[in-house]
């Protein structure tokens, strides 16, 4: 049985701001802007270990903190334990100070 896909949407805000997921399952961020953005992790804690990525590893299997995700495509994560991961997504990757959404979490807890 495949474990369900929870999709983050980013437009001009972060849909859902708060997404529950259970250990196991994947969380995929799709960028459905037409310009790409920077998906930036806060909480490192619980990318010490991941189930699996997609676009968000180096060549050398490190995870990145700052993500760019191109215009229509997504990165993903399967999170292997519980626990809350903070991020924030700037909408203008090349502009440090450019626009940037609030803090959002991907909260990770046990299954039911």
């Amino acid at each position: 049985i495949k474990a369900p896909v929870r999709i983050v949407e980013v437009t001009d805000e972060v849909t859902p701001s708060v997404l529950y997921a259970v250990p196991g399952e994947e969380v995929r961020w799709t960028n459905l802007r037409s310009n790409p953005i920077r998906l930036g992790f806060l909480t490192m804690r619980l990318l010490d270990e991941v189930g699996c990525d997609h676009g968000i590893t180096t060549l050398f299997g490190q995870i990145n903190d700052l993500v760019t995700i191109p215009p229509g495509e997504s990165v993903s994560l399967c999170f292997v334990r519980r626990g809350d991961l903070k991020y924030n997504v700037w909408l203008e990757p090349d502009n440090p100070r450019g626009r940037i959404t609030p803090t959002a979490t991907i909260r990770v807890e046990s299954g039911g």
